[in-house]
């Protein structure tokens, strides 16, 4: 499954994929700093590759790279977790996006596609996005996007770094989309 937008499209993540995201990053910490949890950080393409070996095809969740269209090349990638059709939720996450993109337009389109994708064609009731609470680049622009604050959770997880993580939580559900839908709309126009 493709999700395609004016400047980037999302497409399933390969573990290939880690080669050219190595090229387009590299080592730099305030990329991995905030991704994954628990296993080292990334310090080769050959780790990055075992990365997502691990992680593509895990059990209720969906990774994507994000493609950007004018290089044809991957400049990060996106994911769908915690998906429980039962309950029309998932969540959006693992999101990292090289440096030189960062600030841009390419993460908010990601973003309009995925949340167009979970409650358009999915029939989600509610998308949750969330980050370590400490990541006030990522807070921003979960705020940005327009995500609404719900609360922070301490102790949600390990970090990579053996800390204790207090997550911050936020979520569209499906009553606001049209509202966010629009805002995203104008933040790319």
């Amino acid at each position: 499954m493709n999700m395609d937008g004016a400047l980037v499209y999302l497409r399933p993540l390969a573990v290939e994929d880690s080669q050219a995201l190595w090229a387009e990053i590299g080592p730099d910490e305030k990329t991995w700093r905030w991704v994954g949890s628990g296993a080292p950080m990334p310090t080769s393409a050959s780790e990055l590759a075992e990365e997502f070996a691990r992680k593509i095809g895990r059990p209720g969740s969906e990774y994507f790279a994000i493609i950007d269209k004018q290089s044809e090349r991957p400049i990060g990638s996106s994911a769908f977790l915690d998906i429980r059709e039962a309950d029309k939720h998932l969540e959006i996450g693992s999101t990292f996006i090289a440096p030189s993109f960062r600030g841009g337009k390419r993460n908010v389109e990601t973003k309009l596609l995925m949340l167009t994708e979970a409650f358009e064609n999915r029939g989600a009731v509610r998308v949750t996005i969330k980050a370590n609470s400490d990541n006030l680049v990522s807070r921003a622009a979960i705020e940005k996007i327009g995500a609404k604050f719900e609360g922070l959770l301490r102790n949600q997880r390990q970090e990579r770094d053996g800390t204790w993580r207090t997550a911050a939580y936020y979520s569209v559900i499906v009553q606001e989309w049209p509202q966010t839908k629009q805002g995203l709309v104008e933040l790319l126009s």
